[in-house]
């Protein structure tokens, strides 16, 4: 693995920054109104954070030698994501049944 330069580290790291503050802002802000963290959740993720995510990514996996040593069959990069545990998009059912059970808590509360 190569690495990053002072720049990339930089940026990477403002990113984060930026993205994890975000969060949480929205996390605590709209904490007991999932309507409105929804909207803000949308108004967050822009296009332009998107992209700029889209870049450190590819920043930080350019680092990465992909290139097979001799009887591996992953390179270094796909032996660190194997069994990632990535976020798994919920069917319209699972939203549907989602929502209602958060729309229902919130009424009891």
């Amino acid at each position: 693995m190569r690495e990053l330069t002072e720049e990339e580290a930089l940026q990477a790291v403002a990113f984060m920054e930026k993205l994890v503050v975000g969060l949480g802002s929205l996390g605590r802000h709209y904490s007991d109104n999932d309507e409105d963290l929804a909207w803000a959740l949308l108004y967050l993720f822009k296009p332009k954070l998107v992209n700029e995510a889209a870049k450190v990514h590819g920043m930080l996996f350019s680092k990465y030698n992909t290139e097979l040593a001799e009887g591996e069959d992953m390179d270094e990069l796909e032996k660190l994501l194997q069994g990632l545990p990535y976020p798994i998009t919920p069917t319209p059912k699972q939203l549907a049944r989602f929502c209602q059970n958060r729309l229902n808590k919130q009424r009891s509360e």
